[in-house]
């Protein structure tokens, strides 16, 4: 009988680790802390400024692991690549889990407004390490500079 409460108790022992055990690997309350960045096609430098007014500049600079910004414009879907952008600024409230991106760009004097996803991540390679953000959280992306790899 002995040995049978004892086997019970390593196989629920067991049990409990191994459930443990994806939360052990997430940082057990869950993290999105930045442990890798998407790798681009091509590497991007920009500044972000985030709604709290604190910049931060890096390289490799991805908004939702491309090297464009992607989303809505009335109707339709657009792509702006980085290269063709100045700045990105973000306006007003996030609505519908959406957002403007008022991208400004180095060719044209009116801005391009396009609605995108506010929990698109942006990720970068700052100096000090892996650095990412969500659009809702930012108020600008500038500096946008093709980098030599």
């Amino acid at each position: 009988m002995r040995r049978w409460v004892g086997s019970i108790a390593v196989v629920a022992l067991g049990l409990v680790a191994l459930g443990a055990a994806p939360g052990l690997a997430s940082g057990f309350m869950g993290t999105d802390a930045p442990s890798r960045i998407p790798v681009p096609a091509r590497v991007f430098s920009a500044t972000f400024e985030d709604v709290g007014g604190v910049e931060v500049t890096g390289r490799r600079v991805t908004f939702d692991g491309e090297v464009f910004v992607h989303g809505r414009l009335g109707e339709g879907q657009v792509t702006v690549p980085f290269e063709q952008i100045r700045e990105v600024r973000f306006e007003g409230a996030e609505q519908n889990n959406r957002r403007i991106a008022v991208i400004h760009l180095h060719s044209q004097t009116d801005p391009v407004r396009v609605v995108i996803k506010d929990d698109a991540p942006w990720f970068a390679r700052a100096r000090f390490g892996n650095y990412k953000i969500e659009s809702r959280d930012l108020r600008l992306v500038h500096r946008f500079e093709l980098q030599e790899r």
